[in-house]
């Protein structure tokens, strides 16, 4: 892989990077201000290609909402980023920076390359984050849809006529199943805290986890017995958990698991973390101008 840009659009921050054969080489990570959100993508693209000067092959965003990716789109964006929905993005950077700029959902970024790093051709990817997102990999290529909708696993509904979800929808996974909703439960607000306290063994904390979680695997045994892929794995910032939560997660879906082929084992953490949606949108940036 040459220099890419891989930049990653989230629901509170954006980050980018200098991506050099799987590898970040320059990092750049800062709150998206969310009523201008082109202001945040404007600065980390200008810093990022300082720091590459000219020997910048392409540019990849990953972003969160759904992705025309043939055409460089942004479809539709949840309320998490306003002002980003119907946003022609590829054309408008094209036309700004003069190099190649390519845009995929940011969910189906982490999934790509999460299934390169494992070397694997079938792999369904949980970002849990500011909300739930998903990126399915089949026999090796990205699952799009034909509406751009694939992996948009965060609005199937779950607890039918349950929560009001922003979609307009009652009852929708990410109501139930987010970084968000995990506060919430646990009363902590603090990130850090959280995560501090959990790694603590504190009973209101792990309690909120293990909520969360009754959740997250009626969700997974659904994705192995509907896409049988070889792993689920879980990204975003719920990954910051570490390897308790993975315990959690495992215990509470061998019942499901018993019931069928798959293993609780097939269910592990994101071997990227947060790095994951800068590294797939490099990966794809890059298959693009390659032709692939």
């Amino acid at each position: 892989m040459n220099k890419v840009i891989g930049i990653d659009i989230g629901g509170t921050m954006i980050k980018g990077g200098i991506v050099e054969e799987k590898i970040i080489k320059t990092r750049i990570i800062q709150p998206l201000a969310k009523k201008q959100p082109m202001e945040s993508l404007d600065s980390v693209i200008k810093k990022l290609l300082r720091a590459g000067y000219e020997q910048i092959k392409c540019i990849g965003i990953a972003t969160a909402g759904r992705v025309d990716s043939d055409d460089g789109v942004v479809l539709y964006a949840s309320p998490n980023i306003p002002n980003w929905s119907s946003l022609q993005l590829s054309k408008i950077l094209r036309k700004r920076y003069d190099i190649p700029c390519y845009v995929i959902n940011d969910a189906k970024a982490a999934a790509l390359a999460e299934a390169k790093i494992r070397n694997v051709s079938n792999l369904v990817l949980l970002t849990i984050g500011t909300g739930l997102g998903g990126g399915i990999i089949v026999n090796g290529e990205i699952l799009q849809g034909f509406k751009w909708e694939a992996g948009e696993i965060g609005h199937t509904i779950l607890h039918p006529n349950g929560r009001q979800c922003n979609c307009g929808k009652k009852g929708c996974a990410e109501q139930y199943i987010s970084m968000k909703v995990l506060h919430r439960y646990a009363k902590e607000r603090d990130r850090h805290r959280l995560i501090e306290r959990f790694h603590q063994n504190d009973l209101q904390i792990v309690s909120a986890v293990e909520r969360l979680v009754k959740d997250l695997v009626i969700l997974t045994d659904k994705l192995f017995l509907t896409i049988d892929p070889e792993f689920v794995v879980i990204g975003g910032g719920f990954c910051e958990l570490g390897s308790n939560v993975l315990e959690i997660i495992r215990k509470h879906l061998e019942p499901y698991a018993s019931k069928s082929l798959y293993s609780p084992s097939q269910v592990d953490l994101s071997t990227l973390g947060n790095d994951a949606g800068i590294i797939g949108a490099a990966m794809y940036a890059e298959s693009r101008i390659s032709g692939g």
